[in-house]
């Protein structure tokens, strides 16, 4: 048993956090058009898939904890047959609509890690897709967070759908070994027990010391998290899923001082202002999104969830188009220079907690979360682009889109998954009924908003 093949905390919390009902996985799927050609049948994508399983092997692998949590758990090789891995649903010919309906179906299943950290559905000849000539087949992805985030999407397209001839490389996911002797495990575990709760205690105290000093020093990121005005989206969002999905597709050039993840945040802000105008009868002063950061400077070794957060204001207040966008794009960028050096400490003082001590800590981290009487965040924004320069495809069918979504969680009860294939932009957005009962109506507002800020920001160049 190798220590290089056990999960790391980051990643450990995912599955840890499942078991007390809080399921945490993502979904991505793929749109494939056939065209002219007669769609693929299951067994030819069944066997795309066996084709290509030496270039994803490094994925199949599931969650094997040690008794009491006497150590950490370990990533063990899955055998599962290709067969009950990707599942063909029974449901040929839905249309879109009806397959956003199945997948919000898909979404809110848990699935559990430690019979296999991912799967497939396959949904066959899906009428009226956007932008697809001919019927569709589409794949959706499941995967445990522990073993899916950010920084794995774009292998994870180069695994399935790509045209390489080597196994692809999963940044942060480290090998899985055959088997695990779960006694020996908790053997060592106790023998290691006294240091590594040392090793945290100390860790801790210097992290406490450096926090109180960055703060004193009024260094950008160092404060909490401020108390934000509650919404009609701070709900829990319960066991039920909305998807929703809009294709944008090319926006042509942006000013040279705005990105993408900032035109995405200003169309955001136009969209909720107007949706919670309509619904609450107001809109807050203070609307924050949460956006996801990836840290290429993180070593792989932290694990797989190698990500950080930065709080952007989405200033409603401001009514110029233009120079709302201006200051969005102001508070990303503080807020991700601000974001690195915290998350890289963040991450690096993570592997020190005890296994023993993992589950205890995420435990009093959701009582705090509970206990708190404002928000952190109104919605969530994750930004993902992949390279376009490869022909993606999939049984000889050439990839029209592939999107996806984070999950849900107790504090965020929308959010959206930003997914660019090269400059084609798809936008995704995961939320409840029970949190926007009316989510078609937001959409509108949010398509809407999208055109509108492209539109304005690039005639004031």
């Amino acid at each position: 048993m190798s220590p290089t093949s056990q999960v790391q905390p980051i990643d450990a919390a995912y599955v840890l956090e499942a078991d007390r009902g809080h399921h945490l996985d993502p979904v991505n799927f793929w749109v494939f058009d056939s065209g002219a050609e007669v769609p693929p049948t299951a067994a030819e994508v069944t066997e795309h898939f066996r084709r290509r399983a030496p270039f994803y092997g490094q994925m199949n692998r599931r969650f094997v904890g040690v008794p009491a949590n006497l150590d950490h758990a370990y990533w063990v090789a899955d055998e599962l047959p290709i067969e009950e891995r990707v599942v063909h649903d029974e449901r040929v010919g839905l249309d879109w609509a009806s397959l956003l309906d199945a997948i919000d179906g898909l979404a809110a299943d848990a699935l559990d890690a430690r019979a296999t950290a991912w799967r497939i559905d396959v949904f066959h000849q899906v009428r009226d897709v956007p932008g697809a000539t001919a019927t569709a087949t589409v794949v959706v992805f499941r995967g445990n967070h522990s073993l899916i985030s950010g920084p794995i999407v774009h292998p994870l397209w180069e695994g399935f759908f790509g045209n390489g001839t080597e196994a692809v490389h999963f940044p942060g996911l480290g090998p899985a070994v055959p088997r695990v002797n779960r006694a020996l495990a908790a053997a060592r575990g106790i023998a290691r027990a006294p240091r590594a709760a040392v090793r945290y205690v100390r860790t801790m105290r210097a992290a406490v010391r450096d926090a109180k000093q960055a703060q004193a020093a009024g260094i950008p990121g160092s404060a909490p998290p401020p108390n934000l005005t509650p919404t009609g989206l701070n709900r829990d969002p319960g066991d039920r899923r909305t998807l929703l999905v809009l294709r944008l597709g090319r926006i042509g050039p942006l000013p040279r001082n705005v990105t993408v993840t900032a035109l995405a945040l200003t169309a955001l802000s136009v969209a909720l202002q107007r949706y919670l105008t309509e619904t609450d009868g107001q809109c807050p002063p203070d609307l924050t999104a949460f956006v996801t950061l990836a840290v290429g400077a993180a070593p792989e070794t932290l694990g797989v969830n190698r990500i950080g957060w930065t709080d952007v204001a989405l200033h409603p207040g401001i009514v110029s188009l233009p120079e709302r966008t201006t200051a969005v794009q102001a508070s990303l960028a503080e807020g991700r220079a601000a974001a690195t050096a915290a998350t890289l400490r963040r991450l690096h003082d993570a592997t020190a907690i005890p296994s023993f001590l993992l589950p205890i800590e995420l435990a009093a981290n959701r009582r705090r979360l509970q206990a708190r009487t404002s928000p952190r965040m109104h919605t969530v924004l994750t930004s993902i682009r992949v390279a376009d320069t490869t022909p993606w495809a999939m049984a000889g069918r050439r990839l029209l889109f592939g999107a996806g979504s984070p999950p849900l969680t107790s504090e965020a009860g929308l959010i959206h998954g930003l997914f660019g294939l090269g400059d084609d932009l798809t936008l995704t957005v995961m939320t409840s009924p029970d949190v926007m009962p009316d989510a078609q109506r937001y959409a509108t507002l949010l398509e809407g908003a999208f055109a509108e800020v492209a539109s304005t920001i690039r005639r004031e160049e």
